[in-house]
């Protein structure tokens, strides 16, 4: 089935593991942070948790993020179509459309179809 968007990429970004986090709250807010942005979804499941993050000036600059609780490792999801100018109703159409769900509820999938983000 051809996709919209054409074919998603996966990045690694940052390995989490050495912040101090009291709770995933503040491991988004730190994440979040890192931007100057807000978080307008909001996906979560035990082992995953996925981010449309934008910039609060601007509903067409998200990017879509998720983050591996288990291996505590920060991904962003890349489509050829679009990269980081999704807005929320966008968003919600590629969500189900590519089932991301999966990927928050077992992170583990994302990684036969990661690649290296360049240094």
């Amino acid at each position: 089935m051809q996709r919209s968007l054409g074919k998603m990429t996966v990045y690694q970004l940052f390995d989490w593991r050495n912040r101090a986090s009291d709770s995933i709250q503040q491991t988004v807010a730190e994440f979040l942070e890192l931007g100057d942005a807000i978080a307008t979804r909001w996906i979560q499941t035990a082992k995953g948790l996925m981010l449309l993050q934008m910039a609060p000036e601007n509903p067409a600059s998200g990017a879509v993020y998720l983050f591996d609780r288990q291996r505590e490792v920060w991904y962003m999801l890349s489509f050829e179509g679009c990269e980081d100018q999704f807005t929320s109703a966008s968003f919600d159409r590629i969500f189900c459309e590519y089932k991301l769900f999966s990927y928050v509820d077992q992170p583990g999938l994302l990684l036969s179809q990661l690649r290296l983000a360049d240094a």
